[in-house]
């Protein structure tokens, strides 16, 4: 069943994948909205970022991989992918919708972020997200060309580095926000996982 949203969508377009700095997760994925300059910043592992550059570049791998495999089947069953939806954040993980249509009859699933966008590349599908989530979460790009992520688009060890690197820079007051930053998540986390019966 599709969520019945009204909230206005923003369509996006990929715009590049650059080297990262965390051994966890290598790649940023840059997507650009289709009618202006923002941008958001997105997270992917080695494996997705191959498959995605591999459609970018406009070339196969020798054997399918799975994005491939995923099409090959859903096209076996007569369904297409009409669009992806990132709809939300949490904690540096972005979440995404696939919505499928077999012969008029339309379905949501679930999926990664940078599944999602691979095969959106491979079934040339639209890739939009909620203005509310890009106006929260786009880059801030200074006049230098030196950029800012926000804190709520990165995941938990990337803001134990940053804060690593705040301090050794004396930037106190931005390792104050990636402190509290930190130890929200980790309030959060312990209560999601902690026993209903605990008191």
């Amino acid at each position: 069943m599709i969520e019945n949203d009204m909230k206005k969508k923003v369509k996006l377009e990929v715009l590049e994948i650059s080297q990262g700095t965390m051994a966890n997760n290598p790649y940023l994925l840059i997507l650009r909205e289709a009618n202006g300059s923002r941008k958001l910043s997105v997270m992917v592992g080695s494996f997705e970022a191959q498959s995605i550059l591999l459609c970018m570049r406009g070339l196969q791998a020798p054997r399918p991989l799975m994005h491939d495999l995923y099409v090959s089947t859903i096209e076996a069953y007569n369904i297409q992918l009409r669009e992806v939806i990132i709809y939300k954040v949490v904690d540096g993980v972005y979440h995404s919708y696939l919505i499928l249509d077999q012969n008029g009859y339309l379905e949501q699933i679930d999926t990664r972020t940078s599944d999602a966008i691979a095969l959106a590349l491979r079934c040339n599908a639209p890739i939009y997200t909620w203005e509310d989530l890009i106006m929260r979460e786009h880059i801030y790009e200074d006049s230098n060309g030196s950029i800012s992520i926000p804190i709520s688009s990165v995941n938990l060890s990337v803001l134990h580095e940053a804060l690593e690197r705040a301090i050794k820079e004396e930037n106190y007051e931005l390792a104050a926000q990636l402190r509290d930053e930190i130890e929200r998540r980790k309030g959060k986390n312990a209560h999601t996982t902690q026993s209903p019966h605990t008191p």
